[in-house]
């Protein structure tokens, strides 16, 4: 009979740590990839591989091909922008909170990083979410999934200007 009563919330406890741990998961894996694909932004490597496709879906690539990539690539949409100088940097919100869905024209800006640039890169990525109690985010979609979002503001080195 305890054992009964005692179940089900045990049991949701353990959903929720599970799914906690799932998605802390999946935002380090989508870290990980985008460090990845900003280190050949930073340093050039990116723009030295230019094969006259375009420059965003080559970006993807490179954040989905990782060893462990957890998040669903399909619906990854990522801003590059590039500014003057780290003040003047503005990272586009990719998440419309009175809609609950994407902001308008998040992940159409590629702005291609030449030697010196300052540089916003902005990826974000809906993942499932079965228990919606654990979430500090805010950013819980309209289809119950979660926003996944990370952002890395860098200065590149300087290299010649290369198209991407």
């Amino acid at each position: 009979m305890e054992f009964a009563l005692l179940a089900a919330p045990f049991l949701a406890l353990l959903g929720v740590v599970a799914e906690s741990g799932l998605v802390a998961l999946e935002q380090q894996t989508l870290d990980m990839a985008v460090d990845r694909g900003v280190r050949q932004l930073r340093t050039g490597i990116f723009q030295d591989a230019a094969d006259g496709s375009d420059p965003s879906q080559r970006f993807r690539k490179i954040v989905c091909s990782g060893p462990s990539v957890l998040f669903p690539c399909t619906d990854l949409r990522l801003d590059v922008s590039r500014a003057a100088s780290f003040a003047a940097t503005k990272p586009t919100e990719p998440f419309d909170r009175t809609k609950k869905t994407w902001t308008v024209g998040f992940g159409t800006r590629f702005d291609c990083p030449q030697g010196g640039d300052t540089v916003t890169v902005r990826v974000a990525v809906p993942v499932m979410r079965l228990f919606q109690v654990m979430d500090f985010t805010g950013r819980i979609m309209s289809d119950k999934s979660q926003m996944l979002v990370t952002t890395e503001i860098f200065r590149a080195e300087d290299y010649e200007p290369k198209p991407c």
